[in-house]
């Protein structure tokens, strides 16, 4: 790719991304949908249908053989004639090794610090991560996991995860605007429905302080317990018995998407 893209440039562009599990893409249709809905926000033009797209990829899989790995799909903003137009843009897939969080965080919760910061198009999966990747220092040094952007008095989202609440009632809320709205949080909104009451709905900072339980929801974390935040605990400080069942819950779900091929 030329040094003229403006992605390199200006940094515009989208992207999703998968895993696969057994060589299996899982979700592949929610993504690819969720792509082009970003792409159709931003670009006038996109060079190459939904069912083009998928054929490239899964003939990525089956050359490369990674059963455990994530693909990569990127939208560049093209070649710019003047450093700051739209030009056509140019497609990038990568097929890649991927980390989960160790088990350990599973089975006690992460640490999580709060940041007032609200990303641009939020609803579109850009490539513009730079805040995240600007506040890792500060992640660090609070021994903490991610951060979680909070914009006016309400809770956002993570860097690369949906965030979620019990309140003091069993009741499972997330945010619902200013995100992105991922693919694993429709997921488990689905199988969390099946038997709690669950509410898409504004979450205020204040309303961290009162949670009963929270995790986060993402491709490689899965549903991972969130049992600190910032200086004080979540709960009580134990990874909840609602956040536990839906882990199960969504793990099983995998598996048997897995199995239906």
């Amino acid at each position: 790719m030329g040094i003229s893209d403006l992605s390199i440039i200006r940094g515009y562009g989208i992207f999703d991304f998968f895993r696969l599990k057994d060589n299996a893409p899982l979700f592949m249709e929610d993504h690819l949908d969720r792509f082009f809905l970003s792409a159709r926000k931003v670009f006038d033009e996109i060079p190459f249908d939904k069912e083009s797209l998928e054929a490239r990829i899964r003939k990525l899989i089956e050359v490369n053989q990674m059963p455990v790995s994530g693909i990569r799909v990127v939208l560049t903003g093209g070649y710019t004639p003047d450093g700051y137009s739209i030009g056509l843009p140019n497609l990038i897939i990568t097929q890649e090794h991927i980390k989960f969080p160790p088990d350990e965080r599973y089975r006690t919760g992460v640490k999580l610090i709060t940041y007032p910061y609200l990303r641009e198009l939020p609803e579109v999966k850009t490539i513009n991560y730079m805040t995240g990747i600007w506040l890792k220092k500060e992640i660090a040094k609070a021994g903490a996991f991610d951060v979680l952007y909070h914009h006016n008095g309400l809770v956002c989202e993570l860097t690369r995860s949906n965030f979620f609440i019990v309140n003091q009632q069993n009741e499972i809320i997330t945010p619902d605007r200013s995100i992105l709205k991922g693919v694993t949080r429709r997921k488990v909104l689905d199988l969390a429905r099946q038997k709690f009451k669950v509410h898409e709905a504004p979450v205020s900072v204040d309303d961290l302080r009162t949670a009963k339980e929270a995790f986060l929801t993402g491709t490689t974390k899965k549903v991972l317990p969130v049992t600190l935040i910032d200086d004080f605990t979540i709960g009580d400080g134990q990874v909840g018995s609602i956040t536990k069942e839906l882990m199960q819950q969504f793990s099983l779900f995998e598996e048997k998407y897995i199995k239906q091929g």
